[in-house]
């Protein structure tokens, strides 16, 4: 491995910027399916790259965009209800989701070729200030992604595309933690509270406990309000990140995932049900992690092959297969 194409996030190092600030994807739905890298920084400034070769040229920074308020976090799904294949850009500020669609406008040649413009097609005001959100086809939605956002005082806020549906506050809240989305037939949203225990929730519980309602201060200590766990999990150590994906090769059918967590310490697979499959100790300090496919479907409804990205304090990234060896580093 080695690198391909490198440039700074920030203009002359001056912004910070936090893990779940970055988002790739075909952010303008192009029909050629080319890949673009968009990156908020908590200065508010939003650029989007359209790497064309091996080094860095200008004009592959194709958007650079003051959106006036810290961005916390990115993500790309089906967030309008106008498509069922074309995707946005969604991004949270400290008290407001919004949702961007990008389109490529044509330029010169001689100038770089075009640039992208971003719209807004809508926007959501938080009543709580937010710190990170999930997404997906919650409930089993076909052809749409739903988002979670949560609060830094434990509100879970669903919103359904154009609207705002219910929220729920989690139980036994001291400080916000990761938020991960896992798919049918779990269908729930998974984090690690205060407790150091992982817990999932359920979204058709929590959408029928609400009765479709906002959450009132007066519930966030009322036990009997407060969201209820399907299974919770004992790490007995903080969390930095949470991903879902198929790291098991043997896996196979509907559910074919595993729940991967980032601890202080300690990389955790856990199954569906909340139990530990497997853990590794790390011998340096870890900062996020994510996940990326290597291989093809072993069968059409079990999805592809992922191996685990480990990112740590020292700057160096570590790369886990399936049986937790670790096939490359650097």
């Amino acid at each position: 491995a080695q690198e391909w194409w490198a440039t700074s996030c920030s203009e002359q190092g001056t912004e910070e910027l936090g893990a779940g600030c970055m988002a790739v994807g075909n952010l303008d739905n192009d029909p050629q399916e080319s890949t673009k890298i968009a990156v908020g920084t908590f200065n508010g400034i939003l650029r989007v790259w359209k790497p064309s070769g091996r080094e860095f040229k200008p004009q592959d920074l194709q958007l650079e965009q003051d959106l006036g308020a810290p961005i916390l976090q990115l993500g790309v799904g089906i967030f309008s209800s106008h498509s069922v294949t074309d995707v946005q850009l969604a991004v949270l500020h400290p008290k407001r989701l919004c949702v961007y669609g990008l389109t490529s406008v044509a330029g010169e040649e001689s100038a770089g070729g075009g640039f992208y413009q971003l719209s807004l097609l809508y926007k959501h005001n938080l009543a709580r200030s937010a710190f990170n959100f999930c997404f997906g086809p919650f409930g089993r939605a076909q052809g749409k992604d739903y988002i979670a956002v949560q609060s830094l005082d434990g509100e879970l806020t669903i919103i359904e595309q154009e609207r705002v549906s219910f929220s729920k506050f989690l139980p036994n809240f001291l400080v916000p933690g990761p938020l991960a989305y896992a798919p049918h037939p779990l269908d729930a949203f998974i984090t690690v509270n205060s407790e150091m225990h992982c817990d999932a929730f359920r979204y058709t519980v929590l959408s029928t406990s609400s009765a479709g309602e906002l959450a009132s201060d007066a519930d966030k200590d009322k036990e009997g309000k407060r969201a209820k766990a399907e299974w919770s999990c004992n790490l007995g150590e903080s969390a930095y990140g949470i991903t879902v994906c198929r790291n098991t090769a043997t896996l196979q059918g509907q559910g074919a995932f595993d729940i991967v967590v980032l601890g202080e310490h300690t990389v955790f697979w856990l199954d569906k049900q909340g139990g530990i499959k497997q853990q590794k100790r790390l011998d340096v300090i870890p900062t996020c992690i994510s996940a990326y496919p290597i291989k093809e479907p072993l069968s059409t409804s079990s999805g592809p092959v992922h191996n685990v990205l480990v990112g740590t304090s020292t700057g160096s990234m570590l790369v886990y297969n399936e049986k937790m060896h670790l096939v490359w580093a650097a």
